[in-house]
């Protein structure tokens, strides 16, 4: 047993190995197709099948259609690895050898004995995955006078060899060798769900026999099975299930079965069809609690037979197929609710027994003091977290809380379902403004971010080039070349339209852009960034045209040898990286190009919202605070101090990017989401301004250490991009790690106070209507 304070791993694309197991898949792979590590053929199976029981009649021939589905798309898409491959070719086999088994003990002498059994109303526990549905299985189990399916039973429904009609030995010896196996391959599973030999477990193992459930989808990468599956009429499998539970009441009786598989949620009409008289017990819980739990125990799960476990495919996989199953349990239920029963998660967690009592009630039976000692001995002894505590993030499988809300809004309504408190999100540790040698001058600047480089903790993954954006709207600032270029490039791959703001390059450097992301839409308009009549005029020609932009990307960056202002007299980089930012942001809002409910009223909901990315630097750390006093001022400055200045615009831009993000939060949810980041150390031109003499120093440092602008635009993407952010605002990025921004950009007293100064220093460039409070900002005031 795992000590109480272990946790799960959320590393997906390293599944734990043990020794033994590393050198296995070793060995494996250097065999090639040798043995165990050879291609999985159902002929061979069906052969050795018949080897290992001297039988040869499979019973109805319905399975072999899916076992040739099945093997088909592990073999092209499942990517097994030389264990997993061995353990699936043996499952398969034992399968087909309990076909056998079966056939042979239904067709023999006991076959009318067995027949004869009766599976009267079942009790049939049909909720979604995480909704405790374990919990209520094991309860109900252990009453006396039910009958459960065991693990070991699950394993062989018919007796080993000659076990005769009530032996049990070979098959809890082969269960329990199963149980530390599975406990040595992946032992975080059992933190997650429990497998134990002698424990009721869920009758899709039984239903897998005729390999027509979901099971495999959950353990492999097999879409096109998936895809199959969807289309077929399984009706067959619940026959083979029928068939079997006759045949499990023949060795061990018992007054009613109780089963359990979420599997029966998506063919809910096949099993009323074959047990008409079952009573459905579907449980339900908050899935913004559920959904990213399962697709956690389907990556640890996958990780067992692949070295490829890709946990945003797992989380857009069953999205659909939770959502799915909902589906097609509603329209079961319109024509059949006599037979289904609702019980709430938070009611089982509450009081088990008094929803034992209604279940009970519901399908006409009796719950005795016998049973209800039982079942108090159960609750005693499965306690929570006695494997280790179950760790996971949703974001992890690509899955935002509004797309989780989207896709089950309905659901929880017609369930009145309640919300459970939402699931902590690590953030890292927060990194001190003096760290390493900090930003004051280029040289410790330098050697501050290729230090930043070498750190390679807690980075999230980059979003896949598969995520799209048909149909949406983008603008880029400072796309021309370095960060904003690679930027620019990436959306049009992904089919967004981009517009670019330039001084320069019109239109040569979007058709550029558009060749080398391989054909698009790109439009180039006339701005200088440092002239705020400029970036107004821009803002204009936009709400003019009506247009509607999905996604602000403000990166444009200036740092200069020496002190200068812009066109309208305020310190260039503070003019730059921040007025002209918030300036172009506002106005958009103000007109609605950017759709949002606090300044334009025309805003979106959930996964739509548009967002807005405001690129700054982790220089930002290193001033002490923002001048209020001095607000925007000409600064004289030099080489030796530049960099400090440059940290100094970059703390008012990421301040403002705090700000704006509570601004635009109304009643709890962002109408627009806002974020920042620091793209880290970028070869770029940046620093095409700085002193001839330093330049022979700067270029090859950054050649060599620096990452390449399209190497570094990952955290843009995925802030302007991911699935995951959809409906989310407030994030700070470092490199591709999520971070806390200094204290002084998130602090909002200097937030509301850098507005207020803003708003009077934009004041001739601001449209005149004003928003109405935000229920954040009502709140603070």
């Amino acid at each position: 047993m795992a000590p109480p304070e272990s946790v799960t791993s959320t590393d997906y694309r390293n599944p734990h190995r043990a020794v033994p197991i590393r050198l296995y898949n070793a060995a494996g792979r250097l065999l090639g197709a040798v043995g165990a590590a050879g291609p999985i053929a159902v002929p061979a199976l069906l052969a050795a099948a018949r080897k290992e029981t001297g039988l040869s009649d499979f019973g109805d021939p319905t399975f072999r259609e899916p076992l040739e589905v099945l093997v088909d798309s592990m073999e092209r898409e499942a990517r097994l690895n030389p264990l997993g491959r061995m353990i699936m070719r043996g499952r398969l086999q034992a399968m087909l050898a309990n076909r056998l088994r079966v056939q042979a003990l239904c067709q023999g002498e006991a076959g009318r004995e067995i027949e004869a059994q009766a599976v009267q109303r079942p009790i049939v526990i049909a909720g979604l995955q995480r909704t405790g549905t374990t919990m209520l299985h094991r309860l109900l189990a252990a009453d006396p006078a039910a009958r459960s399916l065991r693990s070991w039973e699950a394993l062989n429904p018919a007796p080993l060899g000659d076990e005769g009609r009530h032996g049990t030995d070979r098959r809890r010896r082969q269960a329990r060798l199963a149980e530390r196996g599975l406990k040595l391959l992946a032992p975080d599973f059992f933190a997650i769900h429990p497998v134990e030999a002698d424990a009721p477990d869920e009758d899709v193992l039984i239903l897998d026999h005729a390999f027509t459930t979901q099971a495999p989808e959950a353990t492999l990468h097999v879409p096109t099975y998936a895809a199959w599956l969807e289309r077929q009429d399984v009706t067959p499998s619940y026959r083979f299930l029928e068939r079997c539970l006759r045949l499990l009441l023949w060795q061990r009786p018992g007054d009613f079965w109780v089963l359990k598989t979420p599997h029966h949620m998506e063919f809910l009409g096949e099993l009323l069809g074959v047990f008409p008289d079952a009573v459905i017990v579907q449980t339900h819980r908050d899935p913004q609690a559920t959904i990213g739990s399962f697709c956690s125990m389907v990556a640890h799960g996958r990780g067992i037979f692949s070295d490829h476990v890709d946990a945003r495919e797992v989380g857009r996989h069953w999205l659909r197929k939770v959502r799915r199953m909902v589906d097609r349990s509603l329209a079961v239920r319109e024509g059949a609710t006599g037979a289904f029963i609702d019980v709430s998660y938070y009611d089982l967690l509450a009081d088990p027994l008094a929803e034992v009592r209604r279940i009970y009630a519901h399908a006409g039976r009796t719950l005795t003091p016998a049973a209800e000692a039982a079942m108090r001995e159960v609750l005693e002894r499965d306690k929570q977290h006695r494997y280790g505590r179950h760790v996971y993030r949703t974001r992890d499988f690509g899955l935002s809380p509004a797309a989780i809300d989207e896709a089950f809004a309905d659901y929880r309504a017609r369930f009145a379902i309640r919300r459970e408190k939402a699931e902590s999100e690590s953030t890292g540790p927060e990194m001190r403004g003096d760290r390493a040698l900090g930003f004051q001058n280029p040289l410790t600047a330098t050697v501050t971010g290729i230090v930043d480089l070498m750190t390679t903790r807690g980075l999230l993954e980059r979003v896949p080039d598969d995520v799209r954006l048909d149909g949406k709207t983008a603008i880029v600032t400072g796309a021309t070349s370095g960060l904003g270029n690679a930027v620019a490039i990436d959306l049009v791959r992904r089919g967004a339209r981009v517009i670019i703001p330039a001084r320069s390059g019109i239109p040569e450097a979007g058709r550029e852009i558009a060749r080398r992301a391989g054909g698009g839409v790109v439009e180039m308009l006339p701005v200088d960034l440092s002239d705020l009549d400029s970036v107004a005029a821009f803002a204009d020609e936009l709400a003019g045209r009506r247009e509607t932009v999905d996604l602000l990307v403000c990166n444009a960056g200036v740092m200069p040898a020496r002190g200068a202002q812009n066109r309208q007299g305020f310190e260039l980089m503070f003019g730059v990286h921040y007025l002209a930012n918030h300036l172009l942001s506002r106005r958009l809002l103000a007109s609605g190009v950017i759709p949002n409910d606090v300044y334009a009223h025309n805003g979106r909901r959930g996964t739509a919202i548009p967002r807005i990315v405001m690129v700054v630097s982790e220089t930002h750390r290193s001033p002490k605070g923002l001048d209020f006093e001095r607000f925007g001022a000409p600064v004289p400055y030099g080489v030796t101090d530049g960099v400090a200045w440059y940290g100094y615009s970059k703390l008012a831009a990421t301040t403002y990017a705090s700000e704006l993000a509570r601004r635009l939060t109304v009643g709890g949810a962002p109408s627009v989401g806002v974020h920042a980041l620091c793209p880290g150390p970028v070869d770029s031109n940046l620093a095409r301004e700085a002193p001839a003499f330093m330049k022979p120093i700067l270029g090859p440092v950054f050649k060599a250490f620096f990452r390449s602008p399209a190497a570094a635009a990952g955290p843009v993407i995925y802030l302007g991009v991911a699935p995951e952010l959809a409906g989310d605002t407030g994030w700070y990025m470092h490199l591709m790690r999520r971070k806390q921004a200094a204290p002084a950009a998130r602090d909002e007293d200097n937030g509301r106070t850098l507005w207020a100064k803003g708003e009077a220093a934009l004041a001739p460039w601001l449209p005149a209507t004003k928003a109405a409070p935000t229920t954040a900002e009502a709140g603070r005031s």
